[in-house]
């Protein structure tokens, strides 16, 4: 006599429910997403207000340039935080003024130009660096910047054009600062990545024409 299979059950498949992040990490990541862009948000605002003021100051100090021969314009003095010169990049709608010194103070509200360097539109090396995040975020787009594209310069040596020769990165240890040069030339330069890091990029363009 023979007997019939007996079914047996089926093994229970529990559902692939995905396991939730604790409430208060979530929390804590959120508040520090928020800080962020609140930061981001209060320095930009920072740094504009300061370039308020220095245009204003440059627009003062260009009025009074008019008077000053050529050798009173090539022995000016300039104090840290001073309006040194317009920068206009049009490529990446940059169009900021430059203050003198490169140290955090300066830096908070402009591109500081580093002192041992050239004035620009001056024969030499003129040097800029800025932040690419937060506070202005004036380089943010530097890697935007492509050999061919023109970079201006006005300051108390008159209005300057200058044409982009070399786009790299380097290692922060082989950043080249020298400033002897025949030529006039110009280099601006910010950490490769937003949030800092070791390496930098670099700009470097030359001007052709004499100055106006």
């Amino acid at each position: 006599m023979s007997t019939a299979p007996v079914a047996l059950p089926a093994p229970a498949v529990h559902g692939g429910r995905s396991r939730r992040l604790p409430r208060p990490l979530l929390w804590a990541a959120g508040g520090l997403v928020l800080a962020l862009i609140l930061a981001f948000v209060a320095t930009n605002v920072y740094a504009s207000l300061g370039q308020r003021v220095l245009k204003n100051r440059f627009a003062d100090a260009a009025a009074g340039w008019q008077s000053l021969d050529p050798v009173q314009r090539s022995s000016a003095v300039y104090a840290a935080g001073d309006p040194l010169a317009r920068l206009l990049i049009p490529e990446i709608g940059l169009d900021v003024i430059v203050a003198e010194g490169a140290n955090p103070a300066v830096m908070r509200r402009a591109p500081g130009h580093l002192p041992a360097s050239a004035i620009p539109g001056s024969n030499g090396v003129a040097i800029v660096t800025a932040n690419r995040f937060g506070f202005g975020s004036y380089f943010m787009r530097l890697g935007a910047i492509a050999e061919g594209d023109q970079i201006v310069t006005e300051s108390i040596l008159g209005r300057t054009t200058y044409t982009v020769i070399e786009v790299r990165t380097v290692s922060a240890g082989n950043l080249d600062l020298g400033t002897d040069s025949s030529e006039r030339v110009l280099v601006l330069f910010g950490s490769s990545r937003l949030w800092g890091g070791p390496d930098r990029i670099v700009i470097r363009a030359v001007a052709e024409e004499q100055p106006a």
